[in-house]
């Protein structure tokens, strides 16, 4: 599973790439083609939805029938592993040889991995070194979750490059917009409110990853009424504000996914917010620079966007 919050390290003259990206939740899947040629990226083709049967090989085989009707075919495929599918620790260690460093994160992890039930499998990243001392961020997924994708994927006759985490990925595109932004003053915090079908969630990055999730459900909301919308707002107010009770607070916060398809949300939240916080959409169009005059919001894809960017991290 590549977890990656380093800025990608871009090439002029980097080869054309095609990326898809691959969001898999219990009961629907968003896809995201991106390409890229240069420092320049493009959608080939809108992204979409489609719902998912519960069995595994009907799903792939659903998949694999989108995929040809759009001609989408030998292609990098990056798919996202959800908050609900992970366990995110921070973990500090004394600078040690690179050999030993494996030995290390495992005797830190391994009350966590206990707690799990089920098989597990973990990654992790060196986020940064202070006087010797390592800040580790270690992302522990279910090993059913992943197989379940793996399998998906098999049945859908496409090869499957990396396993990320949507929270990170979310992440790497914020902090690609934000390395491209003249401000005077570089934000050392990231934030991003992601609202969904089924799992929403709050990413905060500084130094390492908290993601914390949020009660908001898209698709209640989009049936309540205009009082009982409001007063779903308002108790996600009242989450992010306990969130930042024992947190550095950001000066921005991204807006991603569903929010694109409720603007209130956001002009709501804003007012009740004030000037403490500048909520900010995380678009896509703006991010890369699309060249894209759809009515479609992009953000509501921001997850499969995010996981095909990913692929080009590495590059």
């Amino acid at each position: 599973m590549g977890i990656s919050l380093q800025f990608p390290k871009l090439s002029i003259f980097s080869k054309e790439k095609v990326v898809l990206g691959l969001q898999i939740s219990k009961s629907y899947s968003k896809l995201a083609l991106l390409q890229k040629e240069g420092n320049s990226y493009t959608l080939p083709t809108i992204p979409f939805e489609i719902v998912l049967p519960d069995n595994i090989e009907e799903a792939g085989n659903l998949l694999k029938d989108e995929l040809l009707k759009r001609d989408i075919s030998n292609v990098s495929v990056v798919a996202g592993l959800p908050p609900s599918s992970l366990f995110f620790k921070a973990v500090k260690i004394p600078k040690v040889k690179e050999d030993e460093l494996k030995d290390a994160v495992e005797w830190n992890i391994r009350e966590d991995i206990n707690t799990i039930q089920g098989d597990t499998f973990y990654d992790f990243n060196v986020i940064s070194e202070n006087e010797g001392v390592l800040d580790i961020l270690v992302v522990i997924a279910r090993l059913s979750d992943i197989d379940r994708i793996r399998q998906i994927c098999e049945f859908a006759d496409i090869s499957l490059d990396i396993i990320d985490a949507e929270p990170i990925s979310l992440i790497n595109l914020a902090s690609f917009y934000l390395s491209n932004q003249a401000r005077e003053e570089r934000e050392e915090n990231i934030c991003i409110v992601h609202l969904d079908k089924y799992e929403s969630y709050l990413s905060f990055s500084h130094k390492n990853v908290i993601v914390q999730s949020l009660n908001f459900d898209s698709i209640k909301y989009e049936s309540m009424s205009p009082d009982d919308r409001e007063s779903a707002v308002e108790s996600l107010v009242n989450e992010i504000n306990y969130f930042f009770l024992t947190i550095h607070e950001p000066r921005t916060i991204f807006m991603s996914g569903d929010s694109f398809k409720f603007p209130e949300i956001k002009a709501y939240m804003q007012l009740k917010f004030g000037s403490r916080f500048e909520l900010e959409d995380l678009d896509p169009v703006n991010v890369l620079n699309l060249d894209y005059s759809g009515n479609l919001p992009l953000g509501v894809y921001n997850v499969p966007i995010s996981l095909a960017f990913r692929g080009f991290l590495d590059d």
